[in-house]
């Protein structure tokens, strides 16, 4: 089965060639096949290879120069997107892991979770507040554009003393943030100046394009390429006027 398979390949490969061929070289199996036209059909094939190897070079610089566009404007967005990327992980910090909880407080490495609600701790003033009458225990969040919340802790449940600990710890968290913050906004201010840099950048995009852009002048003003044609022109009038059939 596998010797049968394989006579058929080879059979079939020889009939589409002889095909190929005699289209290749119109007029017959003789002007196709026979030595006594082999100086004829290879002036054709010279004409034909001119043009196609011409074809080929053009072909291959612009894709060069389009390749070189490509990258040029895929490095272009490429920095700019990073830089922005780092730009909005520091202007929009996530809270960070859990570090300790009171009540609805959850207190996390960069913001506070309030219920359901998410307080960042840069900029934030925690006060601590007792009602000895009530033995109540109130804590104060006063965020940086003056906005209070208030929060209640039963003196049953939550003791003074605890409630006390956990201001304090809230308030030294909001201080670090503060410090990091500080730090942050330098980040920001050097990661903004590279956004507007990165941005002004384009000479090698633009470089890139000038480029593409003469390689096509280029080759299309070519007169190598025209003559070529012509040349193939010619050999198809002598092979028509030998055979009586136009190749190609």
């Amino acid at each position: 089965m596998s010797a049968i398979w394989w006579l058929v390949v080879v059979v079939a490969f020889g009939v589409g060639w002889v095909a190929w061929r005699l289209v290749q070289y119109p007029g017959g199996w003789a002007y196709a096949f026979h030595e006594q036209y082999r100086a004829d059909r290879e002036f054709l094939d010279d004409a034909r290879g001119a043009v196609r190897e011409l074809k080929g070079t053009a072909r291959r610089e612009v894709q060069q120069a389009q390749s070189a566009v490509t990258r040029a404007e895929k490095a272009y967005r490429s920095r700019i997107s990073r830089v922005e990327a780092e730009l909005q992980q520091l202007r929009t910090p996530n809270r960070g892991d859990r570090v300790a909880q009171l009540g609805q407080i959850v207190l996390h490495e960069h913001a506070l979770l309030v219920g359901d609600d998410e307080v960042r701790l840069a900029g934030l003033h925690v006060r601590f507040d007792l009602a000895r009458s009530t033995h109540v225990s109130y804590v104060y969040l006063t965020q940086p554009d003056g906005r209070e919340r208030l929060e209640r802790f039963a003196g049953d449940e939550f003791p003074e003393d605890t409630v006390r600990q956990f201001s304090v710890r809230l308030q030294n968290a909001a201080v670090t943030a503060n410090r990091l913050q500080a730090l942050r906004d330098g980040d920001i201010h050097k990661l903004e100046a590279e956004l507007s840099e990165a941005r002004e950048a384009t000479e090698p995009v633009e470089t890139a394009r000038e480029l593409l852009e003469e390689t096509r002048a280029r080759h299309g003003s070519d007169p190598q390429l025209p003559k070529a044609r012509a040349a193939l022109d010619d050999a198809r009038d002598v092979w028509q006027e030998l055979t009586g059939r136009r190749p190609l």
